[in-house]
């Protein structure tokens, strides 16, 4: 019973922790964005979500994670588009090729949905529009917010466990 108490005592400290790092990355992001006079800063949020956590030893790989499989998947999409152009035909194709570079290069299987994802936006993209520069922009602005993101996700959690250390959450479980 005693044990069960401690898990969930962690469990709501982390989680509240947790809680705090978004709502002040959000908070952050939304600010910068809407000064920049950019009113939608999804994939900046998404990129916070995904990459903060109270353990600085998770946030570091989420952070390198989330940003090289979306520096691959926007790579493949512009070179697709560069190379062939906006072609339906090329999406099974590029997908496929994004997933064969991204497994070979990233380590982390969980992450290798995000690059084919980005190059499937890209693709799109164009294809909605007809027009290989909507490609092109979707790519430069998502790594943009994808960057800027997963920054002030790590900056965020670097500076809030400065304050709230995880080990000293531990410990303090560990003493009730």
């Amino acid at each position: 019973m005693r044990m069960l108490f401690r898990l969930s005592l962690f469990r709501s400290i982390t989680g509240l922790r947790y809680a705090i790092d978004v709502f002040l990355g959000t908070l952050l992001i939304w600010l910068t964005f809407r000064s920049l006079g950019d009113r939608n800063p999804v994939w900046a949020i998404i990129s916070l979500i995904v990459v903060c956590d109270p353990d600085i030893s998770v946030a570091w790989p989420n952070f390198v994670s989330r940003f090289s499989n979306t520096l691959i998947g926007c790579t493949t999409g512009i070179l697709g588009l560069f190379i062939i152009g906006a072609k339906e035909w090329l999406l099974a194709p590029l997908l496929a090729s994004t997933i064969l570079i991204c497994t070979s290069i990233i380590k982390r299987p969980g992450s290798w949905k995000i690059a084919p994802a980005t190059s499937a936006l890209i693709l799109t993209s164009a294809l909605a529009e007809n027009s290989s520069l909507i490609g092109f922009e979707q790519a430069f602005h998502r790594v943009a917010e994808v960057l800027f993101g997963s920054l002030v996700a790590l900056l965020v959690s670097v500076a809030l466990s400065k304050i709230f250390p995880h080990s000293f959450e531990k410990k303090n479980i560990n003493k009730t």
